[in-house]
């Protein structure tokens, strides 16, 4: 059965079980900067108040993990603007619940176009990476604009991301 609520402090222990008490102290430092950012959602008030804790659900250890993984990339917190809300999106729909349940192989793609502009994905099975290709033949897809070309991906791997977690 699913834990309900998770502290700041049990977030940081589940998604960074790997890292001495340094890199957990980081962490915690990020994810209260990724929750001031609205990356991540508290269940309550975002601004609890001195002595107050805040609490994660299990989706939102699940973006925690999501964005360490982002992080380790090097990428600007800046970038990830609306991130939040798109996995929030996809939080509730059927691909990342089986990649919760370690079903089906399920990515999370990123891909940047030259002009800076990007688009957020997620996919059961393959990458959608052929949108790359000089001879791709663009078509509507989210917020994606016929003109943007691709020239920067990133792809994870959610079941492996999810699958290290103990939510």
């Amino acid at each position: 059965m699913e834990r309900f609520a998770y502290s700041v402090r049990e977030l940081v222990d589940l998604v960074a079980s790997d890292e001495d008490e340094a890199g957990k102290l980081r962490l915690l430092r990020q994810v209260r900067h990724w929750t001031n950012e609205d990356l991540l959602t508290p269940l309550g008030e975002k601004h609890t108040g001195t002595g107050v804790a805040r609490k994660y659900g299990a989706d939102e250890v699940r973006k925690a993990a999501i964005l360490r993984e982002l992080a380790s990339f090097g990428i600007p917190v800046g970038t990830y603007e609306g991130m939040g809300e798109t996995l929030d999106f996809h939080a509730r729909r059927a691909e990342w619940k089986d990649a919760v349940a370690g079903k089906d192989s399920v990515f999370l793609e990123m891909l940047w176009a030259s002009s800076g502009a990007h688009v957020w994905n997620i996919v059961r099975h393959d990458a959608l990476l052929s949108m790359m290709a000089p001879n791709w033949k663009p078509k509507k897809i989210g917020n994606f604009r016929p003109d943007m070309s691709f020239t920067r991906a990133i792809v994870l791997s959610l079941n492996r991301i999810f699958e290290r977690l103990k939510v």
